[in-house]
C-alpha cells in the first residue's frame, strides 16, 4: 500500500469508527468479534475494539463492588480498599512516596496496556492500527476531555487535546513556538515565568532567550524567598514572593507587579515540583485578564493533572502540560496538552514537530498542504509526532475512565483532590511531630524556616512537601539510605541552592505510609549524626 492510499484508508477508518463514538461511561455496539480461521493470525475487523470493550465491561464490573464506598478524605478503610484492589502493592520491591516525579500505574492500566500490545503482536495491520487509534485519539481524548472539565464543550476532543510524550514536550512546544509563529517580539515584548517552575518551563525559556537573541527584558520572573513567611513592600513590588504566603494577595500583587501592555505571555507552574505551593490559578486568570485581556496563560500542570480537580471549562487557562505517569498513575511516557479553542490559543505557537499523527495522516491529509505554512488551528497541530507506543496511548483511556468513577464508581476527581490534600495534611503532621528530633528549634509557628512547602494557609498546598536536613547532612545520601534500610522511595532536590528532601503521596499510598516515611527519614539522619550511616557520598539531585 502506498502512503497515499495508506491515508485515505485510515481516513475512512478514522470515519468509519466515528460511528462508534460517545461518552466514555456508555457501552459499544453490542457486535461480536468473529472467531479467526485456524491458522488466521489477523483479527477481523472491530475485533481489537471488541476485545477493549469486554476488558472495560470486566474492569466495571469489578468496580461495582465498591459501589458503597463514598470514599471521604479521611475514610482510610475505603481508600485502602481501593488501594489494595488498584495497585498491585504486594509486587512493590519499594514503596514509592515521589508522586511529583513519577508513580506506580493503575491496575486497569496495565490490563490494557497488556491487552493492546499483545493485539499488536499478532496482527500489525492498517486495519487493527486504525481501531487502536480511535481507542485513543476518540474514545481515550474524549474520556480525557470530561475529566478536564470540558465535556460541555462543542469542540472536538482532539481539537482541544494532544497526546504528547511528556509536560517536558507540551512545554517545549509552547517555549519553541511562541516567536516563530509571531505571536511575540523578543525585542519588544516581555513574558513572565516563576522561579521554581520546572526547568522545562524555566530554564527552556532562558535557552530560546540566549541563543535566539531575545531583549534584555523578555523574560520577567516572578520570584520566590525561600523559607519565608513574608516579604518586604520593596521586595514585594519588585514581584517577589513568600515561600510560605499567608494568603493569595500576596501571589497576586507580585504577580501584577511584573505584567504590562507588552506582556504576551505569563507561564507558571500550577503547582511548583521545587517549593510545594499551589496557585490560586482561577483568580490569576481573572486578574491577568483585567490586566491585559490578551496575556496567553500556560500553566504547567505537571503536579496538578490528577491532583486537582481542574475544571479548565471554569478556570479558562489557555493552556495546560501534563504527564500520565506522574498523579493520575496513568501508562509511562505519554502526556496531554490542552488549548483552549475559545481564545484561539493553539495558533500562538508554530508546532516544532510536523510528521503524522495516530492515523498515518500529515496535516497536509486534513487539508493543510506543507507549502502553504499552514496547519490545524487547533490542538491537534501538536499531535503529528509520527509512530508512538499504541499500548501506552490506549490505556490513558483507562486512567481516565478511572478518574472519573467509569470503573470503581466511588471516585470523582474532587474526591482525588480531597484525598491528595487529606494525605498532604498528614504529611505536615507527621513534619511537625518528628523534626524536632533533629531540628532543636523548630516549632510548627517556625515551621517555614525547614519547611518549604506553604504550611500557613492550607489552600496553597496539596501533599508536595519539601524541607531541609541538618547542616552537614547531605539530603541526596538521606534518600538513598531511606529506600536502603526502609524500601522507602523519595526525592532530592536541590532549589536555589538548598539542598532539599521531598516527599509527595497519592492514592497510591496509605496513611501509614506517610507516618512511615517522615518517621524513616528522621531515623537515617539521626543515624546519619550518629555516623552509623554513610554522609557526603551521593551527589545527583532529581527535578
Amino acid at each position: 500500500m502506498n502512503s497515499v492510499s495508506r491515508r485515505k484508508f485510515f481516513g475512512l477508518m478514522a470515519l468509519g469508527a466515528g460511528s462508534m463514538a460517545m461518552l466514555p461511561g456508555m457501552a459499544f455496539g453490542a457486535a461480536k468479534a468473529k472467531t479467526s480461521a485456524p491458522g488466521q493470525t489477523s483479527l477481523a475487523a472491530g475485533q481489537a475494539m471488541a476485545r477493549i470493550k469486554a476488558l472495560i465491561d470486566e474492569l466495571r464490573a469489578e468496580g461495582r463492588a465498591f459501589a458503597a464506598d463514598a470514599l471521604a478524605s479521611d475514610n482510610n478503610a475505603q481508600w485502602d480498599r481501593l488501594l489494595n484492589h488498584y495497585f498491585d502493592r504486594k509486587g512493590f520491591a519499594s514503596i514509592s512516596v515521589n508522586a511529583a516525579n513519577l508513580c506506580p500505574s493503575l491496575k486497569p492500566v496495565n490490563r490494557m496496556a497488556a491487552l493492546v500490545r499483545d493485539l499488536l503482536e499478532a496482527d500489525i495491520s492498517f486495519p487493527m492500527r486504525g481501531e487502536l487509534a480511535k481507542a485513543s485519539l476518540g474514545h481515550g481524548l474524549t474520556a480525557v476531555k470530561d475529566w478536564f472539565g470540558l465535556g460541555g464543550s462543542d469542540a472536538k476532543a482532539d481539537f482541544l487535546l494532544a497526546l504528547t510524550a511528556n509536560s517536558t514536550m507540551g512545554n517545549n512546544f509552547v517555549n519553541n513556538g511562541l516567536v516563530t509563529s509571531g505571536f511575540m517580539d523578543p525585542q519588544k515584548d516581555n513574558i513572565v515565568v516563576w522561579d521554581v517552575n520546572h526547568p522545562t518551563n524555566y530554564d527552556a525559556w532562558m535557552y530560546r532567550k540566549a541563543t535566539q537573541g531575545w531583549g534584555a527584558d523578555s523574560i520577567r520572573i516572578l520570584k520566590t524567598k525561600m523559607f519565608a513567611s513574608s516579604v518586604t513592600e520593596a521586595e514585594r513590588k519588585a514581584g517577589t514572593i513568600p515561600s510560605d504566603p499567608q494568603n493569595e494577595d500576596e501571589i497576586i500583587a507580585a504577580l501584577l507587579a511584573l505584567v504590562d501592555e507588552r506582556t504576551k505571555l505569563v507561564t507558571l507552574s500550577w503547582q511548583s515540583n521545587e517549593c510545594g505551593m499551589v496557585l490560586p490559578m482561577q483568580r490569576i486568570v481573572s486578574e491577568l485578564r483585567a490586566v491585559n485581556k490578551n496575556i496567553h496563560i500556560h500553566a504547567d500542570s505537571a503536579q496538578t493533572f490528577g491532583v486537582l480537580d481542574l475544571k479548565l471549562g471554569q478556570v479558562d487557562v489557555d493552556s495546560i502540560a501534563g504527564s500520565f505517569h506522574k498523579w493520575p498513575c496513568g501508562p509511562k511516557m505519554v502526556g496531554i496538552l490542552y488549548m483552549n479553542n475559545k481564545h484561539g490559543a493553539a495558533e500562538r505557537f508554530t508546532p516544532s514537530i510536523w510528521g503524522y499523527d495516530e492515523y498515518i495522516n500529515t496535516p497536509a491529509d486534513y487539508g493543510f498542504a506543507a507549502s502553504t505554512g499552514t496547519i490545524d488551528p487547533n490542538a491537534k497541530r501538536f499531535s503529528y509526532l509520527g509512530q508512538q507506543n499504541d499500548a501506552t496511548l490506549v490505556a490513558t483511556w483507562m486512567a481516565a475512565l478511572f478518574h472519573t468513577g467509569q470503573l470503581h464508581p466511588g471516585v470523582t476527581p474532587a474526591k482525588i483532590e480531597a484525598r491528595i490534600h487529606y494525605l498532604g495534611g498528614q504529611v505536615q503532621q507527621a513534619l511537625f511531630k518528628h523534626l524536632p528530633k533533629v531540628f532543636p528549634d523548630f516549632t510548627p509557628k517556625t515551621a517555614a524556616q525547614w519547611i518549604a512547602t506553604p504550611t500557613s494557609n492550607a489552600r496553597l498546598r496539596s501533599s508536595v512537601y519539601l524541607f531541609k536536613t541538618p547542616d552537614g547532612i547531605v539530603a541526596g545520601d538521606v534518600m538513598k539510605h531511606v529506600y536502603e534500610q526502609h524500601r522507602f522511595a523519595i526525592a532530592n532536590l536541590k532549589v536555589m541552592g538548598h539542598d532539599l528532601l521531598r516527599v509527595s503521596p497519592t492514592i497510591c499510598n496509605n496513611a501509614k505510609d506517610v507516618e512511615d516515611v517522615v518517621a524513616a527519614v528522621v531515623d537515617v539522619i539521626l543515624a546519619m549524626k550518629k555516623k552509623t550511616l554513610a554522609n557526603n557520598t551521593h551527589t545527583r539531585s532529581y527535578a
